[in-house]
C-alpha cells in the first residue's frame, strides 16, 4: 500500500466581520489517501475527513461513501451539520473514489449477483480499505456505507453478505436486480447480536424500477418483526438526484438514531423511571453502555442528561449522588450550587436549599446579571421557611454588596414587610427609597408603589 498524504483545505463558511470588510475562513481539513490492492491489482483514491478535534484517544464511527466523486463533499457537510447539533456523535468520513464506476458497482440484472468486477471491488472495500482505516485512525468499528444510484444498489448487495463489516446503510435511488429482494427478505429474519440500520430514500419522479423497488422495500420494513434491524423508507417529491438532497442527511441520522442525549422535557420518562425505582444514574449509565455496544463510542454525559438525573431526585440523598457524579465527570459548573439549591427546595430541604443559594451568591454575585439569584432565597425564607423577618434581613445585607440591583432589593423588603407586618420602618423607607428613584423601566409601576406607601403610612 502506497500512502500519499495531501493536505487539502475545504472552504465551507465565510463570515463577514466588523466593518473593515475583513473575512474569517472556517475551513475543514480531509487527507488524500491513495491505496493499493492486490484484489482489483490497482489503486484507488480515498478521502478522509477527520472531525473537529479529532483525538487519537477517542473512538469514532467511520462513515464510508461510494461514489467519492460526487458524494464525499455533500456527506462531509451534511454530517458536520448532525455533529455540530449534537444528532449523531464525532464521525470520520471516507469518500472511496472509482476509476471505471460501472465495473465496480455493477450487478448481474437477470440474477443480482456481483459481476467479477464488483466482487473484486467488495474485497476491496472489506479487505484494504477499511483495514487500512482502522490501522490509520482511532475508529469504533461502527461502519456505515453510503451510496446513490448504482453505488446504492451495490450497497444493497452488501448488506445481506455474510460477515460484511458494516452496521449502517444508506441507499439512495437504489434499484433491485435479480433475487435481491427476495435475498434481502429471508436475510431481514436471521437474528443479530447488534442492530443494523438500514436507511432508503426514493423519489416520486425517479425512474420507475428505482421507485418500485424502494416501495417493494417498504413493504417488507412495514412487517419486519427483528427488532434488531432498524429500517426506514422515505419517499420525497424529487428526482434521480434530488433524493440525495432530501435523504441524505435523514438518512445518515436514522443510522444513529439510537444515539441521543436526555433531558427534563421528557415527563413519561421521568415518571417511568421513577415509578420503577430505576435509579437516574443507573438508567444513564446503561445508555452509555448501549452506545459503547452498539457504536463503540464513549458516551459523554452532558448538561441535558444531568438535567434528567436531577429531575429524578426527590430526597436529599438523591440529590447528593446526582451531584457526586456531575463532580466527577463534569466538575462544577458557575451555576452548579444555584441548580442544587432549587432542586433541595423542590426536595423540601428548605435548609440546605438556602445554604446552597447563598453559596452560589458569595461565589459569583459580582458576575449575576439578573436579580432571580437574589429573589428566590429571600422567597425561600419568606414563603417557604416562614421567616419573614430572616428575609428582610437577607434582602438588606445582599442590597450593599449589590447596589446595582437595589430597587429590586426595596420592592422585596417592602412588599414582605407589608404582608407580614414587620418591620414597617424598614418596609417604608424601602417603598420611599423605590420611589424617590422610580424609573420607567422598573418591576412595578410608580400607582402600585404609592399604593404601597399608602398602606404603610395608614398603619402607622
Amino acid at each position: 500500500m502506497k500512502k500519499l498524504f495531501l493536505l487539502i483545505l475545504l472552504t465551507f463558511a465565510s463570515i463577514l466581520v466588523a466593518q473593515e470588510k475583513k473575512f474569517e475562513i472556517k475551513t475543514n481539513k480531509y487527507l488524500l489517501d491513495s491505496i493499493y490492492s492486490s484484489h482489483i491489482e490497482d489503486y484507488r483514491t480515498l478521502k478522509i475527513y477527520l472531525p473537529k478535534d479529532y483525538s487519537e484517544t477517542t473512538k469514532y464511527p467511520v462513515i464510508y461513501t461510494l461514489d467519492g466523486e460526487w458524494m464525499f463533499e455533500p456527506t462531509v457537510q451534511q454530517s458536520n451539520v448532525l455533529m455540530e447539533f449534537d444528532v449523531i456523535p464525532k464521525t470520520i468520513v471516507v469518500g472511496i473514489f472509482h476509476k471505471a464506476r460501472n465495473a465496480d458497482l455493477g450487478l448481474n440484472w437477470s440474477t443480482g449477483e456481483f459481476e467479477k468486477g464488483s466482487r473484486k471491488f467488495y474485497k476491496f472495500l472489506v479487505e484494504d480499505a477499511i483495514p487500512y482505516i482502522n490501522s490509520n485512525y482511532s475508529v469504533s468499528g461502527f461502519n456505515t456505507l453510503v451510496g446513490h444510484s448504482n453505488s446504492a444498489s451495490f450497497s444493497a448487495k452488501v448488506i445481506t453478505q455474510s460477515n460484511q463489516p458494516f452496521k449502517g446503510f444508506v441507499a439512495l435511488s437504489q434499484n433491485l436486480f435479480g433475487n435481491q429482494l427476495q435475498e434481502f427478505a429471508a436475510w431481514i429474519k436471521e437474528p443479530t447480536e447488534n442492530p443494523i440500520f438500514y436507511s432508503v430514500a426514493s423519489g416520486k419522479r425517479d425512474a420507475t424500477p428505482r421507485l418500485e423497488s424502494g416501495l417493494q422495500l417498504d413493504s417488507i420494513f412495514k412487517v419486519n418483526k427483528n427488532l434488531n434491524i432498524k429500517t426506514q423508507h422515505k419517499l420525497y417529491d424529487a428526482d434521480h438526484l434530488g433524493i440525495v438532497g432530501h435523504g441524505l442527511s435523514n438518512g445518515i441520522a436514522h443510522i444513529f438514531s439510537e444515539y441521543q442525549h436526555y433531558n427534563d422535557w421528557n415527563g413519561k420518562l421521568i415518571d417511568s423511571l421513577v415509578s420503577k425505582g430505576i435509579s437516574s444514574i443507573d438508567f444513564i449509565n446503561n445508555h452509555s453502555k448501549k452506545m459503547q455496544r452498539i457504536y463503540g463510542i464513549d458516551f459523554q454525559v452532558n448538561q441535558d442528561d444531568l438535567s434528567l438525573m436531577q429531575s429524578m431526585t426527590r430526597n436529599d440523598s438523591d440529590i447528593e449522588k446526582v451531584m457526586n457524579y456531575e463532580i466527577e465527570l463534569l466538575g462544577k459548573s458557575d451555576h452548579f450550587y444555584a441548580t442544587y439549591a432549587q432542586f433541595y427546595e423542590y426536595a423540601k430541604s428548605y435548609d440546605n436549599a438556602l445554604k446552597y443559594w447563598s453559596i452560589h451568591l458569595e461565589m459569583y454575585y459580582k458576575q449575576n446579571t439578573s436579580f432571580f439569584y437574589y429573589r428566590r432565597p429571600i422567597d425561600l425564607l419568606h414563603k417557604k421557611m416562614k421567616q419573614p423577618k430572616q428575609a428582610i434581613a437577607f434582602a438588606e445585607n445582599w442590597k450593599t454588596k449589590a447596589p446595582e440591583f437595589s430597587q429590586s432589593f426595596n420592592l422585596k423588603i417592602a412588599k414582605i414587610a407589608l404582608e407580614s407586618g414587620l418591620n414597617k420602618n424598614s418596609g417604608l423607607k424601602a417603598i420611599n427609597e423605590y420611589i424617590s428613584n422610580y424609573t420607567d423601566d422598573d418591576s412595578t409601576d410608580l400607582k402600585t408603589a404609592k399604593d404601597i406607601q399608602r398602606q404603610f403610612k395608614q398603619l402607622n
